[in-house]
């Protein structure tokens, strides 16, 4: 056998791999449960594996899969950032559920809230969030005021009047608060509103892989097209407490624009993105 023929089996096996960042627990999360279930249904005979080096930050996983080290893909929010590096799989792995923000108040001040109907009503309120936080680009965009800090200090803040409310994901703000509730007996979720942008939890591969995002997107699609996406996303316990706690159906939504959203995102089928109102 040749040099080059051995040399292109050893390339050909390669890619029957996906290394995933080996840092942060990723197995635990609704990414991965989707990516087996992708790979699964794409037909293909790929087999995962965890990074020889882990990553403990987004943007440094991000720059390595870029730099052609030995990982293969992220699932991370989506981002004309990210999208300028890497190949994006246009389907929504959380439904663009991360994009529906609940309020973590004090709860003493319900009834303020409940006056809220519209943006303009919550201009008059100040948000606060994590410092260097992408979501504070995308609140003080639509003119919202954005107070910022670590996270650990923002719950008191939120109750010691340093600020008006704590937008947070849907099960982020019913976990947090549950957590918190020994310490800060006042706070609490805001009954009233839901704060919604575009977002979503995508997968990102490297550019020299068009085939895997082609493979997992055939996969995702059949996924959705024979109710077993549904099924594991409605079966993750982050997702059935929102579902479950959220009161989503019933609450005033206030639509704001994401301008961090790449339009190939933007432009997802319709149908994979969650409707509270369904």
């Amino acid at each position: 056998m040749s040099a080059f023929c051995l040399a292109g089996q050893v390339q050909a096996a390669g890619n029957d791999t996906i290394y995933y960042n080996s840092s942060g627990g990723k197995e635990k999360t609704l990414g991965f449960e989707v990516l087996k279930l992708a790979i699964e249904k794409s037909g293909k005979n790929y087999s995962l594996k965890p990074s020889p080096t882990g990553y403990s930050s987004n943007a440094g996983m991000v720059d390595a899969i870029a730099n052609g080290a030995q990982i293969d893909i992220a699932w991370v929010n989506a981002s004309k950032a990210v999208s300028a590096k890497l190949l994006s799989v246009p389907f929504p792995v959380d439904m663009g559920l991360g994009g529906y923000r609940l309020f973590l108040i004090d709860g003493s001040r319900q009834d303020e809230f409940s006056r809220v109907k519209s943006l303009s009503d919550l201009k008059n309120f100040i948000a606060l969030q994590g410092t260097g936080w992408a979501d504070v680009d995308v609140l003080r965009k639509s003119d919202l005021t954005v107070r910022t800090g670590p996270q650990k200090n923002l719950y008191r803040m939120t109750i010691g009047k340093r600020g008006d409310y704590f937008a947070r994901g849907v099960n982020e703000a019913l976990n947090e608060q549950a957590k918190q509730s020994a310490e800060l007996p006042t706070l609490a979720v805001e009954k009233s509103l839901v704060l919604q942008y575009p977002s979503a939890s995508i997968f990102y591969v490297s550019r020299n892989r068009p085939e895997l995002r082609d493979d997992l997107m055939r996969g995702l699609e059949a996924a959705w097209q024979d109710g077993s996406f549904e099924k594991v996303f409605l079966s993750y316990p982050d997702i059935k407490l929102a579902l479950e706690k959220g009161n989503l159906k019933n609450r005033t939504i206030i639509k704001i624009p994401n301008p961090n959203l790449p339009e190939d995102i933007l432009a997802m089928d319709t149908r994979y993105w969650f409707n509270p109102q369904k």
